[in-house]
């Protein structure tokens, strides 16, 4: 009976060739199949963020703010219209004077070395020129004297007509009325004053009234 001979044997130091192919043919897929995902991942993660984080273009400005500008504008344009026609303000004020200003004791106060306190002058300034309607008119131009007296101690203010003025005190009525009533109220201890008690006074010229 006759053996048959054994299949001859790789040599130690080679791979079978058949787990050669077996292995590597499994590797590569999974290898691509991780490149993949991990791309995938890296799309879906900077995708959102690029669109979250993206510069957005400025807004169109609307109709109205179009229409805003347009009347700011013509109104400006009124303005320079009637300063170049050498129209008359309605009213025109002289700079603040300080009549008067003291403390408690003896010694008076030269008028010159009193502080000025621009909370009441603009104050007063800004009601003037808001109730020019409420002013008397005439053929000539008018000018009203405003004095104003004002006590820090006793939280008071005085506005009235003074004497100066080249109308009659009932002509004037209305006009101290509105202005009275528009001048803005005193937060007493914030203002910045020196001494207790002040006197100003300010001259408003009203031009004539082409009506009349």
């Amino acid at each position: 009976m006759n053996s048959r001979p054994p299949f001859p044997s790789s040599p130690p130091s080679q791979p079978s060739p058949y787990r050669y192919l077996g292995r590597g043919g499994s590797e590569r897929p999974v290898r691509l199949q991780i490149i993949i995902a991990l791309v995938a991942g890296l799309i879906v993660v900077a995708v959102p963020l690029y669109l979250w984080r993206r510069p957005r273009p400025a807004p169109i400005p609307s109709a109205d703010a179009a229409t805003a500008d347009a009347g700011a504008y013509a109104l400006d344009a009124g303005a320079l219209a009637s300063a170049d026609a050498g129209l008359p303000e309605p009213v025109t004020l002289s700079p603040f004077t300080t009549i008067r200003c003291e403390n408690p004791g003896p010694g008076r106060t030269p008028p010159e070395r009193c502080d000025h306190i621009t909370f009441f002058e603009d104050g007063l300034s800004r009601a003037i020129r808001d109730n020019v309607q409420c002013a008397p008119t005439g053929k000539s131009s008018i000018t009203v004297s405003f004095v104003l007296d004002m006590d820090f101690r006793r939280k008071r203010t005085n506005l009235y007509i003074g004497k100066s003025t080249t109308v009659s005190r009932t002509r004037t009525k209305e006009l101290l009325r509105c202005v009275k009533r528009a001048m803005p109220t005193p937060d007493w201890a914030t203002i910045p004053h020196q001494y207790v008690k002040y006197k100003i006074n300010v001259m408003a010229t009203y031009p004539a009234s082409e009506s009349l």
